[in-house]
């Protein structure tokens, strides 16, 4: 039996890809790339078109969705709402610590 595969809702992705296009539009950010698997979806974010994801929002299944943003390899927020999570894009210049 094939399980159902987890997606972004449509409100979903149109709040990431508005944040998504402001930082295009300033040159922040590249490219993304989309994954759809049977226990979670993952909207990567690019600096370049052949770097490694710069961020990572993940949606994981369970009851009530529960969405996280990674970067690095490091959790930087996690919530049941994707807006509490996107809410970190909101901040001036934001810097990585590697």
């Amino acid at each position: 039996k094939k399980r159902k595969l987890i997606r972004f809702e449509k409100f979903e992705i149109n709040k990431i890809m508005e944040i998504y296009s402001e930082k295009i539009s300033s040159g922040e950010w590249k490219d993304y790339s989309i994954c759809f698997r049977s226990n979670y979806a993952l909207f990567c974010i690019h600096k370049s078109s052949f770097a490694e994801p710069t961020f990572e929002i993940i949606k994981n299944r369970n009851n009530n969705p529960i969405f996280s943003l990674w970067s690095n390899s490091k959790l930087i927020r996690k919530s049941e709402s994707l807006s509490k999570v996107l809410i970190y894009f909101q901040k001036p210049k934001l810097t990585l610590i590697n």
